[in-house]
């Protein structure tokens, strides 16, 4: 390719770490067009200084994946073959079809299923349409799956969503309660940084999760917690907290509410009593304990673990509990923060693109709200409705019965990724019509759509992303996308514009949208992109709140009274105090939230808990990771874990294809034995679905189950039964990127990965061959120099490294 002479500033389109990358481009001699040829860490940016995960690290090979949509595709009928056309055609097929659902059955017969990973500028003008001009309650996010918990708890405790730190507590925390977290392999940049912080300052590590996993390797205590018990653990914490006399009491009285309800509620949570609850060692529960109370500053950080659950909600708040009654909030070092999974999560949430939410953490359900929102979208007073939908789960129940006539989802892949998955089938089979939209012709969810739209590709179009810091980071569309190919939010304005909604989507570019929902500023919760700008972000990310364009890019603590992105918080008595919550009080709660058992739990008849997560080298449903080569001889197939008494008592052998059923459907997958998992609980990544063979997918097995508050799905907890299949397990390669042929092995693709392209041997110093020499027996005499260990076991570091 012929050098562009051109390098440009961007995101990483992955996990909500938010990394900067930096992209080398050049045009194509060949097409003219031009094309990611290296993708490297942006030093000067504030999440990851330079670092890349593997799958950031290769995202030039996925911009240069196969299998793109340069067309629509449109089928004439159900079942039929699905035909390229032209994409202003496909548009006012999908506009006309929209509108004549819409005018017959209303607006709830329309629903939009959208994502974290669409831009800024892509989950506004989703929700605008939706709210504002189709007046439908049914839009959905694929953040209900992993962030709901999250973000409703958050609201619940501290009056809004989002953490009220940033990385750079990372820097300055004594202790990290890592729980429901696997960062290493999901959050890995940010896992560095806490380990740098561990390494130069002696941090301590206490990590919750029932299985050892990557990070759990890591940490200075590990807590093996029976699955679902979380709660009490959390509550149980707070009792000692107590005991050993670690609470805050002036930040209480001075910033909270709700104590006095606490201490004979946490009487029915003493160290025993937890311990047999959740299956831990009462010493190591004090020890957990005594190291946040004695800790000069402490962080906590969860995921999918803890929110998960159908009490996911109160496991938020039971954990910000703790950090209320230590005063570990809204200062260098400490606070309790929720690592989002996708891109842009962060921004969605903002935005509102699930449930009753509005842009600029708004509600429908508050009048002034929709008063501020109505106005800003130019829309009669009484447009927004008060109703909103419950979740993921049921808007797919209601499209199955029928209520749901058409479906626009935009960016994910369902089919693949909800839990129970068959509801969803069944829903997308009784829709009347199914409209995706997408980068690649393949996908579990395109093979049910009637309508394909083309929408571009990371770094093919402009767009802001928001991490979990909050940090804003410009998109910038340096790569020439193919065919017809259109940015999301293009693609949305033109649907709108053809179904008569002109006069709300006529905006130019994705810059003119940012400048309109900038104007959502809320200074009830500090929302406040004012000062925030598509030429600032050409130069340096910005986080929020940023008041003015002149101000600082980094604003790394939230709930300051300074009355500059929120209101001024006077109390009756003429004080203004230091933090002012976005509560009606403007102080933080204390909620007590008991210990519930998960939906189902194992019994006679399905013995088993079933947990699902993710791996290091692999992300969601394989749509983009699933396509790089080099990422699939890292993490080449899926699996599932089972303890070595199980698997012994089951007569399972390592690589044995085993059968897990639930009441709900059934999987297939080759067996890894491993005690990285407790007996009677199982692990299985759910990367792998349809595309790569039959029975893989692990969402036709997990419960689909919600938590009451944010309706969010219980992936975490299943009950399931574990067989020994006679038939081996068939896993085909991706399509578009055949998998590596066994004479490969992985030394070339970790030589493609860190750019060393020379593999030849280079002259060693004395003591260096001797090294070497002792390194090679070690290997043959394990493995033959087969790249692994005889018994097929991933090698790991000792606990001491």
């Amino acid at each position: 390719m012929e050098p562009e002479g051109r390098t440009t500033r961007t995101v990483c389109s992955y996990c909500g770490v938010g990394c900067g990358i930096v992209l080398d481009v050049a045009r194509d001699p060949a097409t003219g067009l031009r094309r990611v040829v290296r993708a490297s860490g942006d030093k000067a940016h504030p999440a990851n200084s330079g670092r890349l995960c593997t799958k950031g690290a290769t995202s030039a090979d996925m911009t240069a994946a196969p299998g793109r949509l340069g067309k629509a595709l449109v089928r004439a009928e159900r079942g039929g073959e699905p035909v390229e056309t032209d994409v202003d055609a496909a548009v006012a097929r999908v506009a006309g079809r929209l509108r004549a659902i819409l005018d017959e059955h209303g607006p709830d017969a329309l629903a939009f299923y959208v994502s974290g990973q669409m831009s800024l500028e892509a989950q506004y003008l989703a929700n605008k349409l939706a709210k504002g001009f189709v007046r439908t309650s049914r839009i959905e996010s694929n953040s209900r799956l992993c962030m709901a918990s999250a973000g409703s708890g958050y609201k619940l405790s501290l009056g809004a969503d989002g953490p009220p730190g940033s990385y750079r507590d990372f820097d300055h925390a004594d202790v990290f309660l890592v729980i429901g977290s696997n960062m290493a392999d999901c959050h890995p940049v940010l896992f560095l940084r806490m380990m740098d912080r561990v390494k130069t300052a002696g941090a301590k590590v206490v990590v919750v999760d029932p299985r050892r996993n990557a990070t759990a390797d890591k940490a200075d205590l590990h807590l093996p917690i029976r699955p679902g018990t979380d709660l009490a653990l959390l509550n149980g914490l707070l009792h000692l907290l107590v005991e050993n006399g670690h609470v805050d009491e002036e930040f209480v009285a001075e910033f909270t509410e709700g104590w006095q309800d606490m201490p004979a509620f946490l009487a029915d949570y003493p160290p025993a009593k937890v311990a047999g609850i959740t299956g831990l060692p009462e010493a190591d529960i004090r020890e957990a304990a005594r190291w946040i109370g004695e800790a000069g500053a402490w962080t906590s950080c969860w995921t999918m673990g803890l929110n998960q659950s159908t009490h996911g909600t109160w496991n938020t708040n039971a954990l910000v509990n703790l950090h209320l009654a230590t005063g570990a909030i809204c200062r260098p070092g400490a606070g309790p923060f929720s690592l989002t999974g996708q891109p842009n999560a962060m921004g969605g949430r903002e935005m509102g693109y699930m449930g009753p939410g509005l842009p600029g953490q708004r509600s429908v359900l508050v009048d002034a709200d929709r008063a501020f929102v109505e106005e800003l979208w130019n829309v009669p007073e009484g447009t927004l409705r008060t109703e909103a939908g419950r979740g993921t789960v049921e808007m797919f129940e209601r499209m199955a019965a029928g209520e749901v006539k058409a479906c626009w989802i935009i960016c994910t892949n369902p089919v693949a990724s909800v839990a129970n998955r068959r509801t969803v089938i069944d829903a997308l089979e009784a829709a009347e019509l199914v409209v995706t939209q997408d980068v690649f012709a393949e996908t579990e969810t395109n093979a049910y759509a009637d309508v394909v739209l083309p929408a571009t590709l990371w770094a093919e179009s402009d767009g802001v992303m928001v991490n979990s810091e909050r940090n804003l980071t410009l998109v910038q569309g340096v790569v020439d996308p193919p065919g017809q190919a259109l940015p999301d939010w293009q693609l949305i304005a033109r649907v709108a514009r053809a179904m008569g909604f002109a006069d709300g989507f006529a905006h130019a570019s994705a810059e003119e949208v940012f400048e309109e929902l900038k104007r959502a500023w809320n200074p009830q919760t500090g929302w406040d992109l004012r000062g925030v700008t598509y030429e600032r972000l050409r130069a340096t990310p910005v986080q929020w709140p940023a008041p003015a364009a002149d101000g600082p890019d980094r604003n790394p603590v939230r709930y300051v009274n300074d009355g500059v992105s929120q209101t001024l918080l006077e109390r009756e008595d003429g004080t203004r105090p230091r933090l002012a919550f976005p509560t009606a009080s403007g102080r933080a709660r204390f909620f007590a939230r008991p210990h519930l058992p998960a939906a189902e739990l194992p019994d006679d008849a399905y013995p088993f808990v079933l947990n699902t997560g993710r791996l290091q080298h692999q992300w969601h449903t394989l749509t983009k990771t699933g396509k790089v080569a080099k990422l699939a001889k890292l993490n080449p197939g899926p699996f599932v874990e089972i303890h070595p008494e199980d698997a012994a008592a089951l007569g399972i052998a390592e690589g044995d294809g085993v059968e897990v059923a639930s009441r709900r459907g059934r999987a297939v997958l080759p067996a890894v034995v491993t005690d990285r998992v407790r007996p009677g609980d199982c692990f299985a990544p759910f990367h792998w679905n349809d595309l790569f063979g039959e029975y893989l997918s692990v969402n036709a097995v997990t419960h689909d189950a919600v938590d009451p508050i944010s309706f969010q799905p219980e992936f975490k907890v299943c009950a399931v039964t574990l067989a020994k299949t006679t038939a081996p397990v068939s896993v085909t390669d991706s399509k578009e990127q055949p998998g590596p042929g066994p004479e490969e092995g992985p030394a070339p693709a970790l030589a493609a990965l860190f750019g060393v392209a020379d593999l030849a041997p280079p002259p060693f110093t004395e003591p260096e061959r001797r090294y070497l020499a002792a390194f090679l027996t070690g290997l043959a005499g394990t493995s033959g120099l087969s790249g692994a260990p005889a018994d097929g076991r991933v090698p790991v570091l000792p606990a001491s490294a």
